[in-house]
């Protein structure tokens, strides 16, 4: 039996409320997946608001 027999069966033994709380973490999964592909081409936090206090007229001295 496959991981992904073995899920569903599992899953189809839960009760409605337990689906919805699965349901979720996954999609939460999904998204911290998603994210950590992206990070490193995304700018940090750091650089993120060093631009905006740029753009704002708010930059600080060059370190």
């Amino acid at each position: 039996m496959t991981t992904e027999e073995q899920l569903i069966k599992e899953i189809r033994r839960q009760p409605e409320d337990v689906l919805r709380e699965v349901w979720h973490y996954l999609k939460f999964i999904e998204r911290q997946h998603q994210e950590e592909q992206w990070a490193d081409v995304l700018p940090g936090r750091e650089v993120e608001q060093e631009v905006l206090d740029i753009l704002d007229g708010n930059a600080s001295p060059p370190r």
